[in-house]
């Protein structure tokens, strides 16, 4: 192998590299100051994160992120898409079974992770009312600005 087809390998894996982290960085992008945020840590050791962006009590947009396997993945990017356009109540129906025929069948070893990205939709919605409760000025009782828990 030559230097130069070595040069161009890496060349095209460079460019493939950087066009996956745009399209995922546009299609995903960082909700700056959320409303609602959860980061859960599961038994099996992955981590979701989703972030809600709320305008008149409507999810107006969202953001995930999970350091999982591509269930969790699926599971969690699949769990803040469903939230877009919703209300409360319609956030609170959203659950493990609508996850799960959202995405498709599950491995039985992996049917936690949409249990994982039910509960932390559920948590970011949680702390949304939290901070709306507090009228969103951090107080005593009001300080935390994200939901974090270990569920193992």
């Amino acid at each position: 192998m030559s230097v130069v087809s070595v040069i161009i390998a890496f060349v095209v894996l460079l460019v493939v590299v950087l066009i996956w982290s745009l399209v995922y960085y546009y299609g995903n992008p960082v909700i700056e100051a959320p409303d609602g945020k959860a980061v859960v840590v599961g038994n099996c050791g992955d981590t979701m994160e989703i972030a809600l962006k709320f305008k008149d009590d409507i999810v107006e947009s969202s953001h995930y992120w999970t350091n999982g396997c591509s269930f969790s993945k699926i599971c969690v990017q699949s769990a803040a898409n469903m939230a877009l356009g919703k209300n409360i109540e319609a956030l609170r129906k959203i659950n493990m079974a609508t996850i799960m025929e959202e995405v498709g069948q599950l491995p039985e070893t992996h049917l936690h992770c949409a249990q994982l990205a039910e509960i932390t939709l559920q948590r970011s919605v949680d702390n949304f009312l939290k901070k709306k409760e507090c009228g969103g000025r951090p107080g005593e009782s009001c300080h935390h600005n994200s939901f974090r828990m270990d569920t193992g």
